[in-house]
């Protein structure tokens, strides 16, 4: 559904006043329809009127009933301006109330388009206004309620950008979910004119339109300073941030940088973590630009610092919207089944080493009947069976590798929408598929998106780690005094290795990708094998980091 900000932005207003300002609402409905009803009865009088005046024959003073006619217009007339006169008042007083409420309105537009524009990084992340209106409505009616109305929409403001958060992080691969919240920050603050379009510009471009040969050389003194990052430097310098009508706020930085560089300047660049320490000779002013403060900081790190670009993001994105949003999340498979509903499939976007199967299993077992397809040449007849089966009995279906199967992924959103009545509520459709330019946009707009790869972080990486694979029947299958021991040893060392993969093959002889197979072989291994031969502690985790295969360490 195609929407433009300023018609979204007042169906939304809209949408959360008859919500929480019901009667007001109706009000302004009512006053509206009074209006246009009192309108429309001056025009009819002047047509009554000038009816009368042309079909009058002789003298018009002397047509008694023409005089009646014109009197009662008058009056009538009158009565209708006064009405329209109160109107205008009121409506005045209702809209002043409405405002109160614009700032839901607002980010609920700039949420709405921030989840249009990621399919600009991949078509898989699709959605529908109707998932957004969803999110919306939630948000309203479980955010914290207040008598005031002006603190009650920061809490339906706050409630919604993290409801949108989450859900479009579910479905977002690891590389695109800082992508996502930055586009999120950027958007809140242009739509505030805290930024510009040119503002990001420079952040994402730096120095990279400059001609290294046809600039200033770089001074000898900053030798170290690759070329690139002197042009991103000379590029700040230049650039006038929106509201600045003098001097650009970077104008002296290359001669600061020279100029101070034995002192401050040098000892920052050379620092692992520059982004934590304060920023040589413009801290204190950057600190006094209470919009644009956090934004300059992380133009000053992209340009000098390009490495810890991605940890000054989440700095950013953590003083902008809050520590919650740069929190480890993990979204469990009873938690994604929580969130469907039988016409709602739950579509896996999968990855190397990704493979949802096992969870799925887990979480049907001595509940729900699980039907497996694998999709492929001549499996469609067996999917249809197998889900038309399952609308009858409420099992699930579990459609593996669909990217092979798209013909029957545009036959389905029409299968779902004719069954939709006489679906059995226990039903669930489960997809799995690699992402692909010509998935169903349809099918995209009424799944529930989730990705499962390792998230980023030791931290989230465990968090997963026992929120899936460990529960709490696992901690208990074995008795055994170092049981739960082993099992945080080897999960440890399994989110260790995850980690590695951002260092690519440095430290590995061949490359491997460490997956959640992987770790189920290990835990396994330990439960059934070397825990009933006694062997435990710190000679059972290496034998079983020497016993994987394709990969050993260097």
């Amino acid at each position: 559904t195609q929407s433009t900000w300023g018609g979204l932005e007042q169906q939304l207003l809209g949408r959360v006043l008859s919500k929480e300002q019901k009667a007001l609402e109706e009000s302004l409905n009512q006053l509206l329809a009074d209006v246009t009803q009192n309108k429309k009865d001056l025009q009819r009088l002047d047509r009554t009127l000038l009816k009368k005046l042309t079909s009058s024959e002789g003298n018009l003073l002397e047509d008694t009933e023409l005089v009646d006619v014109l009197n009662n217009t008058k009056t009538q007339a009158k009565d209708v301006q006064v009405k329209l006169a109160e109107s205008e008042v009121k409506t005045k007083e209702i809209n002043e109330k409405r405002e109160q409420y614009r700032k839901v309105a607002i980010r609920g537009s700039v949420l709405y388009f921030c989840m249009i524009e990621i399919i600009q990084i991949n078509w898989m992340y699709n959605s529908s206004l109707g998932q957004f209106l969803n999110l919306f409505d939630y948000a309203i009616d479980n955010s914290e309620k207040d008598p005031v109305a002006t603190k009650r929409a920061e809490k339906i403001e706050l409630k919604l950008t993290y409801t949108v958060y989450r859900y479009v992080n579910r479905g977002l691969f690891e590389r695109d979910k800082t992508t996502f919240l930055l586009m999120v920050c950027f958007k809140i603050l242009t739509t505030d004119t805290k930024i510009s379009p040119n503002d990001i510009s420079l952040f994402l471009k730096g120095g990279a339109a400059l001609d290294i040969k046809s600039e200033r050389q770089k001074p000898s003194e900053l030798k170290d300073l690759e070329e690139k990052d002197w042009l991103n430097v000379l590029a700040l310098s230049r650039h006038h941030f929106v509201n600045e009508s003098n001097h650009p706020f970077f104008k002296d930085l290359p001669e600061v940088i020279v100029r101070n560089l034995q002192k401050e300047w040098g000892p920052w660049l050379r620092r692992p973590d520059p982004e934590k320490w304060p920023i040589p000779d413009y801290q204190e002013r950057i600190k006094n630009e209470n919009d644009l403060g956090n934004f300059l900081q992380l133009c000053l790190i992209r340009a000098l610092k390009e490495d810890r670009t991605l940890v000054a993001a989440t700095n950013f994105i953590r003083n902008q919207l809050g520590e919650p949003f740069v929190m480890p999340v993990n979204d469990t498979t009873a938690e994604n089944w929580q969130a469907s509903t039988p016409t709602e499939p739950i579509l896996y976007l999968l990855s190397a080493g990704a493979d949802p199967t096992s969870s799925i299993d887990d979480l049907a077992r001595k509940k729900f009947v699980v039907e497996k397809v694998s999709m492929g040449e001549g499996q469609d007849v067996i999917a249809l069976e197998a889900i038309k089966k399952a609308f009858i009995d409420g099992g699930w279906v579990i459609l593996q590798n669909c990217h092979l199967g798209l013909k029957f992924m545009e036959d389905l959103d029409g299968i779902l929408s004719e069954n939709a009545k006489t679906i059995h509520p226990d039903f669930r459709l489960w997809i799995t598929c690699e992402p692909h330019p010509k998935f169903p946009l349809s099918l995209l707009q009424r799944a529930i998106k989730v990705t499962n790869e390792p998230p980023k972080g030791l931290k989230a990486g465990l968090t997963k780690t026992f929120n899936s694979i460990v529960n709490q029947d696992f901690l208990e299958k074995v008795e055994h005094p170092n049981w739960k021991s082993l099992i945080y040893t080897v999960c440890y060392m399994h989110s260790i290795l995850q980690e590695r993969r951002k260092f690519g093959p440095l430290g590995w002889c061949v490359p491997y990708e460490y997956n959640n197979s992987d770790l189920e072989a290990s835990l396994a291994s330990v439960s059934y094998t070397h825990l009933r031969a006694h062997e435990t502690g710190r000679n059972l985790v290496c034998r079983l980091l020497l016993e994987k295969k394709k990969m050993s360490l260097i």
